[in-house]
């Protein structure tokens, strides 16, 4: 072999070298990314699950008081003897 050779192959070895030292490191990053990002994903479901659950309950109770004062202004009526429009 000639030196010409050998310098060619110690080049091509340092790019190699290069080029794996730089896609190991992203490559381990993309893949951490992407398991954070369905980890993110499974957390806004589950809050979308709370949240309609709450809002569920809370047309409920609006339901609840709405139907009491609905009562309340037909009891009031009764006593006064008036209507209030609304």
């Amino acid at each position: 072999m000639t030196w010409e050779i050998v310098a060619g192959m110690v080049t091509f070895v340092g790019f190699l070298i290069t080029v794996v030292k730089t896609v190991v490191p992203l490559t381990n990053a993309v893949t951490r990314l992407t398991e954070r990002i369905d980890a993110l994903g499974e957390q806004v479901d589950t809050l979308d699950e709370k949240k309609t659950e709450a809002h569920k309950r809370l047309w409920s109770h609006n339901e609840n008081q709405d139907a009491m004062l609905q009562n309340h202004e037909q009891r009031l009526h009764d006593l006064d003897g008036k209507w209030y429009s609304q």
